[in-house]
């Protein structure tokens, strides 16, 4: 029984690792953003390094409660961001929902 909930831990925290990546990924590439060259180079490094964080919890299998606090953390705060400009966006309604 402890097997599962070390892989559903491990699970959760390569998918909250991934969510990361992908939200500094976007961020590097996206127009509407305004950032300086220094911000775009170190979002690229928080994305490269969070996607193999990810891969390496893949091929290890497990993941400490550190990492997992870390995951969910930075999960979370790119969701935030995420639909904070979401809400910003013009012909999407929800710039009217707030």
């Amino acid at each position: 029984m402890e097997g599962f909930f070390i892989t559903t831990q491990a699970a959760i925290s390569v998918a909250c690792w991934f969510i990361a990546s992908m939200g500094a990924a976007v961020a590097v590439f996206s127009r509407r953003i305004e950032d300086t060259v220094t911000e775009r180079i170190g979002l690229a490094a928080i994305s490269v390094g969070t996607f193999g964080t990810g891969c390496r919890i893949i091929k290890q299998g497990w993941v400490t409660d550190g990492g997992m606090f870390l995951a969910v953390a930075l999960a979370f705060y790119v969701c935030a961001l995420f639909w904070k400009h979401l809400k910003n966006v013009r012909g999407t309604n929800l710039d009217k929902a707030m």
